[in-house]
């Protein structure tokens, strides 16, 4: 048995074409063919270049990316945790990773994307562009989520949850499902970490990977340098788990 880990997606994003060789080209998933995408791609092909730049959360356009998102069906897809290069994915560094590791992330890791919904880390996405609380209609996040959540439940119901998302994602679905949960809060100084958390939720990810946890439980016996785990709390069926950063 392993724990089912919940994490945020990032703006920046690889673009698959430089990832892939051609005989890698996959078109996107069938399950992941959603009203939300196709008016996304419909806004895309419609709306002026002011209101694709705002949805994009970006002051110009760039051709390239426009083009991707605007043909996401018949571009390139790749593993969803290949995709994002943000800096929490910097930080969990997926491809540095044993393989052990990168097996246990592709089948317990789930991504909260601003438009597919929950996918798994080895479920293929393409590249798109939607910056957080930009969506419209369908493909607004507080839609995305509601509409989505009876499948999201079936997949965490009765089990054991991480959840490493930022706030914003645990707002618009709360795994009230789950058999237990864990939240983990970091600290400097005394002080709720906010900005960076995302950094330092990649390296709580990445620990977790490498020692192949299999229940909440061995999260408190967990060593992770420069994080010490100062307060362990409980509710009903969640856990705080909060870690003062050391440097």
């Amino acid at each position: 048995m392993s724990i089912k880990i919940l994490f945020s997606p990032s703006e920046g994003k690889n673009n698959p074409q430089n990832i892939l060789k051609h005989k890698d080209y996959m078109p996107l998933e069938s399950k992941l063919d959603s009203k939300a995408v196709r008016e996304y791609v419909a806004f895309l092909q419609t709306a002026s270049e002011q209101e694709i730049a705002t949805l994009f959360g970006s002051k110009t356009l760039h051709i390239e990316e426009l083009s991707l998102a605007q043909n996401l069906f018949n571009v390139p897809c790749i593993e969803s945790i290949r995709l994002y290069n943000g800096v929490g994915y910097k930080a969990l560094d997926f491809e540095s990773l044993p393989h052990q590791a990168q097996v246990y992330l592709y089948q317990n890791l789930y991504i909260f994307s601003n438009l597919f919904g929950a996918v798994r880390a080895d479920e293929r996405i393409p590249y798109y562009n939607l910056h957080q609380g930009k969506g419209k209609g369908a493909f607004a996040l507080k839609n995305l989520y509601k509409h989505l959540k009876p499948v999201i439940d079936e997949v965490l119901s009765g089990q054991e949850v991480l959840d490493l998302r930022a706030e914003a994602y645990m707002k618009v679905y709360e795994c009230k499902c789950a058999k237990h949960y864990a939240q983990i809060v970091f600290l400097k100084d005394s002080k709720k970490v906010s900005h960076y958390a995302k950094f330092y939720r990649g390296i709580y990810a990445r620990a977790v990977a490498q020692n192949g946890i299999s229940h909440l439980d061995e999260l408190v016996r967990l060593e992770i340098e420069n994080l010490h785990l100062c307060e362990c709390s409980h509710t009903q069926n969640a856990t705080i788990l909060t870690y003062e950063v050391s440097s």
